[in-house]
């Protein structure tokens, strides 16, 4: 192996990258739309602004269901369960260690 070679880690899984950029991009067209709906500026024209608004919004619903239907059948949603396995280290490190340059309990995502 070549010794200037990188290894790619990735944090997260495939599906949520792309979750998250088709949102970022769906919510940015939003609101290039919507101002233009709004008549803050002309780009693309009333008529194909409020299509297109129309288009991504429902696109983003269909996302947003999607992703719903995906935490849900992988499991992915138990990570939004609040748990107290690990509390103590949390208190112990904002009450004293974060002061002290401790390192953080958990690992960062």
């Amino acid at each position: 192996m070549n010794a200037n070679a990188t290894e790619r880690i990735y944090v997260f899984k495939r599906f949520e990258r792309f979750w998250h950029w088709s949102q970022a991009a769906l919510i940015i067209t939003l609101m290039l739309t919507g101002f233009e709906v709004h008549g803050s500026y002309t780009l693309f024209g009333f008529e194909d602004a409020v299509n297109i608004h129309t288009t991504a919004a429902w696109s983003l619903v269909t996302l947003w269901v999607f992703a719903v239907f995906w935490h849900f059948t992988t499991g992915e949603w138990k990570q939004y369960i609040p748990t107290l396995d690990k509390a103590g280290a949390m208190f112990k490190y904002y009450l004293t260690g974060i002061f002290t340059h401790a390192p953080h309990p958990f690992k960062q995502t």
